[in-house]
């Protein structure tokens, strides 16, 4: 006999049942081996989603909630892992029948040096100065071709041992004794382990993306164990192997023959403009012999073959300095077509440049006062994911805007978004869009929605969703108590 199905309420919301809110279904899965422990990770989850620019204590309801809130990010019990796996899970979901997915890797510092107090911070500059001390945090981010983020594959933070006082040779001879393992380059090996995991059965064809800080021997031989594609900028002028043509990979780049020539739109900076660029392709495929410290700890002895792409900026504007990248994939590139895609899928890796802004500027990460690192580590794993929920609804939005809402959108937010901005509830009988929603969100934030504004970044996006959330919460609260709104 099937069972029976529940009661609809008036805005989607059944006050007997877990709230149908996104960290609901994206954490459903969570489990800390106490379920009170889950029940209050909801709680805070929900009060922190709801209010993200909010302090612990303003997003919090009311004192009990605040100390229940410091006495979960204080639970040893509280793990990382545990919290980022089911989100992980849903990554992969959301990458769905994808052919290619792209996972970019990146670190960024954050910086707690206004908070002296705080236990178990290490320096994340040059010095040991109290102004220099924070965490640092190495993440792997799903995106596909097209720039959408899809959410967090591995994320590994801590804290640096004290910068020692020592020369340059006495660094170099320190860094050449210390196994792979213990180096904090490590990371980069470890979150492409932990993304070759994320996706070992499905059929995704997965490409690590990574700047000049991903360059290193070891990490490139560890893909080619693991048959990882990647794409990643090049740092260094490298020797080939003996016996090559070319003593060296630039020497090897010059002499090959032109491609084509591409057009790619770069983002501005501080100090540079946003424009098109047009680049002159080249690729090249080499044998790298394995560094003398490679050899000597027994990482990795053979040499590796990898492809270098060049792409250099013809005619850039006056005053601008000519890009020129360098990029070694071991996927094929030797036509301008495939080349072309390759550059075409790096200058998808800005994207997490992104989510580290709107991690640290939108959510103000910097701000919390946690005490311990342990602490805040937790604290950082929740808000990393709830910068994944703002920066998905932004670019999903522009990519496909005729989607149904609900495939993002839980109908409580729906319902409420609809009364907040239009008075009046959903349209019944009309499939409502994710476009049409977003740009409602973005207006509770402070976007003019005028044709001349184009559409609503990440900042506004944050800001109506804590607007709206002020408003889910109260319709779940009417509904609680028997009203309804027709």
């Amino acid at each position: 006999m099937p069972a029976e199905r529940a009661p609809q309420h008036e805005f989607g919301f059944d006050p007997s049942k877990a709230d149908p809110t996104w960290n609901r279904s994206e954490f459903s899965q969570v489990s800390f081996g106490d379920k009170r422990l889950k029940k209050r990770f909801f709680k805070v989850a929900e009060d922190l989603f709801a209010a993200p620019l909010s302090p612990i204590n303003q997003a919090s309801e009311n004192w009990a909630d605040t100390k229940a809130a410091y006495r979960f990010f204080d639970n040893e019990k509280v793990d990382c892992n545990a919290m980022l796996l089911p989100h992980r899970l849903a990554t992969v979901r959301r990458a769905g029948d994808s052919s290619v997915i792209l996972a970019v890797q990146d670190t960024v510092f954050v910086s707690y040096g206004t908070h002296p107090k705080t236990e178990g911070l290490g320096p994340i500059g040059k010095s040991n100065a109290a102004t220099d001390q924070g965490v640092i945090m190495h993440n792997s981010l799903a995106f596909t071709t097209t720039g959408v983020p899809l959410g967090i594959l591995s994320q590994n933070i801590w804290a640096r041992a004290e910068v020692p006082d020592e020369s340059r040779v006495e660094k170099i001879e320190r860094i050449s004794q210390t196994a792979l393992e213990e180096k904090e380059s490590f990371k980069w090996i470890l979150a492409l382990q932990e993304t070759v995991e994320a996706f070992a059965s499905t059929n995704c064809k997965v490409v690590t993306l990574a700047d000049r800080e991903g360059d290193f021997f070891q990490f490139l031989a560890e893909a080619d164990r693991l048959k990882a594609n990647y794409v990643i900028r090049a740092k260094n002028d490298r020797k080939l192997e003996e016996g090559s043509e070319f003593g060296t990979s630039l020497e090897a780049l010059v002499a090959a023959p032109c491609l084509g020539i591409l057009e790619v739109k770069i983002p501005g900076n501080g100090s540079r403009i946003e424009r098109v660029a047009q680049l002159e392709l080249k690729s090249v495929k080499v044998s790298l012999p394995p560094p003398y410290h490679a050899k000597k700890h027994g990482d990795y002895v053979n040499p590796i073959s990898t492809t270098l792409i060049s792409a250099s900026e013809v005619n850039p504007p006056e005053g601008q300095t000519a890009l020129s990248w360098v990029l070694m994939t071991n996927l094929d590139a030797k036509t301008f077509i495939t080349a072309s895609e390759k550059i075409e899928w790096y200058t998808k890796r800005w994207g997490i440049e992104t989510w580290h802004k709107v991690i640290k500027s939108g959510c103000k990460v910097e701000d919390c006062r946690l005490g311990t690192i342990e602490r805040l580590k937790r604290y950082l794993a929740m808000m990393s994911i709830l910068a994944v929920r703002i920066m998905h609804l932004t670019y999903i939005s522009r990519l496909d805007p005729s989607a149904p809402a609900d495939t993002v959108f839980a109908p409580g937010e729906i319902v409420a978004i609809f009364i907040r901005t239009e008075r009046k509830m959903p349209p019944p009988r009309r499939v409502v869009t994710i476009k049409e929603i977003v740009n409602m969100v973005c207006l509770l934030g402070g976007h003019l929605g005028r044709k001349s504004d184009g559409d609503g970044g990440p900042t506004v996006m944050w800001r109506g969703l804590v607007s709206l959330y002020e408003t889910v919460d109260t319709l779940a609260a009417l509904e609680s108590m028997g009203r309804k709104i027709t």
